[in-house]
């Protein structure tokens, strides 16, 4: 357990630093000028002297050599660096916003955990049924429809026709309510799907045939015994997913005015803010493998067969 614990920290080293290299080359190499995009903000000429002076500041008229150093040098000691746009260090900016992303993750991942579990064991219970049909329908819809139209959708019918619940911001639980349904609740109804097709698929294990002549009830069956089982692949899954609500859903913050890391990446790439972009990408990177490790042992926890293996 130890080695493979150290194998998997190794391997976070490796890809931060893949990540922080192409991040880096990617943004040299996309057009745009940060010194004139900050400049000329406001709509008001720029004169060449400004640029240069603006530039030479930002450490751009360095080599391109010179500049990869000097940021992988301070990546890993953590110093991502000064905003262009805010003069603030970068680990100061995504620290601040860090806890609106933990909180809209963690609501959708709640979300999606509900309709999973919820929709999976009923549709497998009552499998070829009216709700299975209607879980079937939910699977492709969730699959099929961005989530951008789904989070406008909301909008429209349920802040802007009925009133119920705010359309932008943070503030109070009703905020809240449906960024997390918009980031959760397409993936859910696919994951209960799959969730289904699992159950299903142990259904005619021994052991299973075994509880059947026991007498206990096809309900229990499927609760009790076949679920811990059948739910493994989909904890996988669902780690990936949280991850990547961690890493900012972009889409969902952006369409809920939801002051998170997502959104802050989008004005940091529309204002061309170098350090910022990098800063993020390793964050969220460190973030994502971090999630990666911790349910690979969760796995090991609840399946020992791989602790033996």
């Amino acid at each position: 357990m130890i080695r493979y614990g150290l194998a998997r920290l190794l391997h976070l080293f490796f890809v931060i630093f893949f990540v922080s290299t192409f991040t880096f080359l990617l943004l040299r190499l996309a057009p745009g000028d940060p010194a004139y995009i900050l400049l000329t903000k406001h709509n008001v000429p720029a004169s060449e002297e400004a640029l240069i002076a603006l530039r030479e500041e930002l450490g751009l008229t360095e080599s391109l050599w010179s500049q990869y150093i000097h940021w992988l040098k301070d990546a890993f000691l953590w110093d991502w660096g000064t905003s262009y746009v805010s003069k603030e260090p970068v680990v100061k900016e995504l620290v601040y916003r860090l806890p609106a992303t933990l909180e809209l993750a963690f609501a959708g991942l709640l979300v999606m955990f509900l309709v999973t579990i919820i929709l999976g064991i009923s549709t497998a219970i009552y499998s070829n049924n009216c709700l299975d049909l209607v879980g079937r329908m939910l699977a492709i819809v969730g699959s099929s429809v961005p989530t951008f139209w789904l989070g406008f959708l909301f909008i429209y019918f349920f802040s802007v026709q009925f009133g119920w619940f705010p359309s932008m911001g943070r503030g109070t639980l009703q905020h809240l309510v449906l960024p997390a349904i918009t980031l959760g609740l397409g993936l859910g109804v696919v994951y209960a799907r799959i969730l289904r097709t699992n159950m299903l698929e142990l259904n005619n294990q021994p052991f299973v045939k075994a509880a059947k002549m026991r007498g206990i009830s096809r309900t229990r069956i499927f609760i009790f015994h076949i679920f811990k089982h059948a739910f493994l692949p989909v904890l996988t899954m669902l780690g990936t997913s949280l991850a990547f609500m961690l890493a900012g859903s972009v889409i969902v913050e952006t369409i809920f005015s939801w002051p998170g890391l997502g959104k802050y990446i989008i004005d940091a790439i529309n204002m061309r803010d170098y350090p910022v972009i990098q800063g993020y990408v390793v964050f969220t990177s460190c973030l994502f493998v971090t999630v990666h490790i911790i349910v690979d042992f969760i796995y090991v926890v609840l399946d020992p067969r791989l602790t033996v293996r």
